[in-house]
């Protein structure tokens, strides 16, 4: 094993042992919350609905469905799988938005309105009253992207069973693909890599990394944290990243020789 690899193995024990021992769940900021309420319902409520419940008169006609916060399920967080998200993943969210759907940015509405607004969000769901959020995970130094780590990420891609949903070629139609569904019942497709969908949760490598180490609660797509090494994760990161199109707006990396 490489220090590189030494050291990345090192940090995820950490960042268990730091989500093991947990702490208290963080009372929710009623006066935030209050102030939170009135931007939710001039800005929010149209698609999340008055309950939190992603029925909001406008939810009809949008595909992806709006999040519904009842159950407090959050695809895009920097926290072990099934977990809570932090408050600064629901805020990264509503400040850039998720590139293909619906939900825009909201960074202009200003800092202390966002973080109203997700206090408010907490209200909706008894989880957050009840359970700690855990500490983040670590996302260890990127290895250099060369073409030896993207051919054996293809080995990981193909030992690890992606292409059964998202194909052979990263496009989103492996043999499971049409079977897919949310915890809530909704059709889901599989991502398609080559386009440029890694906006939704990040264009960076580290934001592919953390995907695959945290998965996307609500959804078929699992964590691989406690499949893959790190060294194994990020040269899956750098094959997945060089398939994407050269059209896409994120441009594949340039391979170091």
């Amino acid at each position: 094993m490489t220090n590189n690899a030494k050291l990345s193995a090192m940090l995820l024990l950490l960042a268990g042992a730091a989500v093991a021992a947990g702490s208290e769940p963080r009372p929710i900021d009623t006066s935030k919350a209050d102030r939170g309420r009135d931007v939710y319902g001039r800005y929010c409520i149209s698609c999340h609905g008055g309950d939190g419940d992603g029925r909001g008169y406008s939810a009809h006609w949008l595909d992806p469905a709006p999040r519904d916060f009842t159950g407090a399920v959050f695809k895009w967080r920097s926290t072990p799988s099934g977990a809570l998200p932090s408050e600064e993943d629901i805020l990264r969210t509503l400040k850039g938005g998720l590139y293909h759907t619906n939900m825009p940015p909201w960074a202009v509405l200003g800092e202390r309105d966002l973080r109203d607004v997700v206090e408010y969000l907490k209200t909706f769901s008894p989880r957050w009253r009840n359970e700690p959020v855990p500490t983040a995970i670590v996302i260890p130094l990127e290895p250099p992207d060369t073409r030896e780590s993207r051919a054996a990420g293809a080995e990981v891609y193909k030992s690890s069973g992606c292409a059964n949903c998202h194909g052979e070629q990263g496009k989103g139609d492996g043999p499971s693909a049409a079977e897919l569904k949310d915890d809530w019942g909704h059709r889901i497709a599989p991502f398609d890599m080559t386009r440029s969908e890694f906006l939704k949760c990040g264009g960076s490598p580290k934001d592919v990394y953390r995907v695959l180490m945290t998965g996307l609660n609500g959804t078929p797509m699992p964590s691989f944290a406690d499949q893959l090494k790190a060294e194994e994760a990020w040269q899956l990161v750098h094959f997945v990243r060089s398939v994407v199109r050269p059209d896409s707006p994120i441009k594949p990396a340039i391979v170091q020789r």
